[in-house]
């Protein structure tokens, strides 16, 4: 069995063909999301496929929105993945 560095799992887990996550310094950029289940300045809640994700932090907002890309500003704490 091949070993993957953590770095690697995690870059190839972000790069998936249906969905695409880039985390900058304020900001995550969210590819081809199909829900927004929760927004506030705190907590963002978004359905991607077979998982969920849920972004924490402070004075969080959404800077810019389309059907399929969402751009998050704000203080970026936490970003957790919940597979259904």
């Amino acid at each position: 069995m091949k070993n993957l560095h953590f770095r690697e799992f995690f870059k190839n887990f972000l790069y998936d063909l249906n969905n695409f996550i880039t985390v900058y310094e304020n900001h995550l950029h969210v590819y081809n999301y199909q829900k927004l289940n929760k927004l506030s300045s705190t907590e963002i809640i978004l359905t991607l496929d077979d998982k969920q994700i849920t972004i924490t932090g402070d004075n969080l907002k959404i800077k810019q929105m389309t059907k399929q890309e969402l751009l998050i500003d704000g203080v970026i704490l936490k970003v957790e993945f919940k597979y259904e």
